[in-house]
């Protein structure tokens, strides 16, 4: 999860473990990319708004790398980076993008990353 709320974070990683998820957070965009190549998460939560670094540019950095991962972009701000977002998976051909968009239910929090996880 990245995210540079630590309420968010901390609640979605929360929830994740909840269902059995090994969980990573990420709350300084900065550190975003390379907590991402330590981590190698098989889903990302990306949250789009950020100071300094916006999620745009943390999804551009993470596609680039090659690494094979769901990624959820979650926004409660306008659509539009959302779309800018899901332009930028597209680009880099990109299949794998998905949005929840905030405020978000627990429920679909959990049904969201259960439709993502890898088949055991």
């Amino acid at each position: 999860m990245i995210d540079d709320q630590a309420s968010i974070t901390k609640v979605v990683g929360l929830v994740a473990s909840t269902i059995g998820l090994e969980v990573e957070t990420v709350n300084d965009p900065l550190q975003a990319l390379d907590a991402f190549i330590k981590f190698r998460p098989d889903i990302v939560i990306l949250d789009m708004i950020m100071p300094e670094k916006d999620g745009v540019d943390v999804l551009n950095e993470v596609l680039l790398t090659g690494i094979h991962t769901q990624i959820i972009l979650t926004s409660g701000f306008s659509e539009a980076y959302l779309r800018l977002a899901e332009g930028v998976a597209r680009f880099h051909d990109n299949d794998a993008i998905h949005v929840l968009k905030k405020p978000f239910r627990r429920d679909e929090l959990v049904s969201k990353l259960e439709e993502l996880l890898p088949p055991e």
